[in-house]
């Protein structure tokens, strides 16, 4: 009995040092990794998603790439306005999708369309075309 109580607090200490509770509390390296990543290489790696998703050539990527930006920042912006009543946002927010779509659709096919657009904003934007 003397002999497993010995044995069980050495166990137990062993399992329970400092170094075996560091290793459980390490940062994630795959979260480090994505938080190293600086602008140039989010954008590189959009354009790259582009070019894969699309199966497009640079030219059309970088398109896409600039449109989407374009679109992105105007939302932000859209997201920053704090004196725009909720109906008006709903509709400013509608006419940046319907606006981002038509530019897409200029240099785009429908199949390509339909793997960059989501549903519920490819029928936002014919929506508002229906009402003009």
């Amino acid at each position: 009995m003397k002999t497993l109580i010995i044995f069980l607090t050495l166990f137990a200490g062993y399992f329970l040092t400092p170094q075996t509770l560091q290793a459980q509390s390490r940062p994630d390296s795959i979260r480090a990794r994505q938080r190293v990543l600086n602008v140039s290489d989010q954008k590189r790696g959009q354009f790259n998603h582009y070019r894969r998703t699309l199966k497009v050539d640079s030219a059309k990527a970088e398109q896409v790439n600039k449109v989407q930006s374009e679109y992105k920042e105007s939302m932000k912006a859209l997201e920053e306005e704090k004196g725009i009543s909720q109906e008006a946002r709903i509709a400013r927010i509608k006419a940046l999708i319907a606006e981002r779509n038509r530019k897409l659709e200029s240099f785009l096919s429908p199949e390509q369309q339909e793997k960059i657009i989501p549903p519920t904003e490819r029928e936002t934007g014919k929506e508002v075309k229906k009402n003009n």
